[in-house]
């Protein structure tokens, strides 16, 4: 991932959650960046998957 506000990249794992106590509602898939955060909706599973696929076809390999 990569932080909009900072440009800091991270690994999603690296990211805070932000609303694990909120009581609006409790799942919103908004990551805060470690290093501003600034809160980052989480990508869709499919825009995931299609960017693995784009970046597999490319023989560009992701880094785990």
């Amino acid at each position: 991932m990569k932080c909009p506000f900072c440009g800091r990249e991270f690994q999603e794992s690296e990211a805070n959650t932000t609303c694990s106590g909120c009581l609006i509602t409790r799942n919103c898939h908004m990551k805060k960046c470690p290093n501003c955060g600034y809160e980052i909706p989480e990508e869709p599973k499919l825009i995931k998957a299609f960017k693995a696929w784009k970046e597999g076809k490319n023989g560009i390999r992701r880094k785990s």
